[in-house]
């Protein structure tokens, strides 16, 4: 236990290191390119795009084959992706190497998230949190030390570094004994008896597509922070990435927090307050032109963001248990990360438009209809704690 534990915090700091790079280099990548914000939008929603489709694939597979050959194969995907995209000369060239990149980073959380949550026996918000926790630390790594890299190396070789640590997390993943995903089967059969009544079809819709409404505000503005701070605060590339690294800093504090209170507290409330707190975020993040108020607000923009994944995560093990945990997880990814992937072209072109600050000023819209849709969720339940 001790060593699978090791080695899923350890790889998802490297996975979700693939998920923000690009926007940590993304605006030397438009200096270079000459490419405007609709072409930032774009390479971000091909990206994000390929994830989704490929994450429900492998979160069907991963219920089917030995989900640490799946996570094994999309190490070496990613490596090869980003070694190759470090290689890119042209904007062509550039897309399709980050897409191959893209499938594998796809094969990650549905198989990693149903791993982990068979290993969970107890006090599953604290585990999901210190998983969610370490996540947050390497993308945090993205932006304070990519951010110093930038001043050493161009942006090719930031996607070289990217590529190094996942041929070896793949050498590990291919060296551990296949689990026993039989067991697993039979452990959802057991949960689907004991999950509270109604979870009918409109909650879970009404669930899914809140969520991905909130994730499709936040998102968006995530990647385009570091744009955002170069552009509107006149701040040089490497202290933007630094300024973006308050987002996840605010993440690693609200993860392990939410965490650990999702064990002892009503989980509906926790999802309703970390939810409802995005919109006004948002909203002064928008209208804000000091730089340390900025700051604030986006530390704690990715502290609600992010706060809410563990407590999201045992929602979606418990509401889809009879379909299997890596097709759940999987159609969880899959769905948010469809929404995601729409997001930042649709805040690009919005942008071009308008302006940066009027394109977010939009985005608190999605957010707060998201927040609505969990509210009626609420409503609609028969019990207000869907806790087994």
């Amino acid at each position: 236990m001790k060593n699978f534990t090791a080695l899923s915090h350890a790889s998802h700091a490297v996975n979700d290191i693939y998920w923000f790079v690009i926007p940590s280099v993304l605006p030397v990548i438009l200096d270079e390119f000459h490419l405007g914000y609709s072409w930032a939008g774009g390479i971000l929603t091909s990206f994000l795009l390929t994830i989704a489709v490929f994450s429900l694939l492998f979160g069907h597979f991963s219920d089917r084959f030995s989900r640490y050959s799946i996570i094994s194969l999309g190490f070496i995907l990613a490596s090869i992706g980003f070694f190759l995209s470090g290689l890119s000369h042209t904007e062509s060239t550039l897309i399709v190497t980050l897409l191959l990149a893209a499938v594998g980073v796809s094969t990650y959380h549905p198989s990693m998230y149903a791993a982990v949550d068979e290993n969970a026996k107890i006090k599953k918000g604290k585990i999901y949190g210190f998983f969610e926790f370490w996540g947050v630390v390497g993308i945090l790594g993205v932006f304070f030390l990519f951010g110093s890299l930038l001043q050493m190396v161009d942006w090719r070789g930031i996607f070289f570094l990217t590529a190094i640590p996942g041929v070896w997390l793949a050498f590990l993943f291919i060296r551990r004994p296949t689990p026993n995903q039989t067991n697993s089967r039979s452990s959802d059969l057991t949960q689907r008896t004991k999950t509270t009544p109604g979870f009918s079809l409109k909650i879970l819709s009404l669930f899914f597509i809140g969520l991905s409404l909130r994730i499709l505000s936040i998102t968006a503005i995530v990647n385009f922070a570091p744009t955002y701070l170069v552009r509107e605060f006149d701040l040089p590339v490497a202290i933007a990435n630094y300024g973006t690294g308050f987002i996840f800093l605010g993440g690693m504090i609200f993860t392990l927090t939410f965490g650990i209170l999702s064990d002892h507290y009503n989980h509906l409330i926790i999802l309703l307050f970390l939810s409802g707190m995005i919109p006004p975020i948002i909203f002064f993040l928008a209208i804000s032109h000091q730089l340390f108020m900025v700051y604030i607000l986006l530390f704690l923009l990715g502290g609600f963001w992010l706060g809410f994944s563990p407590v999201q995560n045992i929602y979606v093990s418990t509401l889809t248990s009879s379909i299997g945990k890596g097709m759940g997880f999987g159609f969880l990814m899959g769905f948010m990360t469809l929404t995601n992937a729409f997001g930042p072209g649709l805040f690009g072109v919005l942008a071009d438009f308008t302006n940066l600050r009027t394109a977010i000023l939009w985005y608190t819209l999605p957010a707060l209809s998201g927040w609505l849709l969990l509210l009626i969720m609420a409503r609609l339940m028969k019990k207000p704690n869907m806790n087994s």
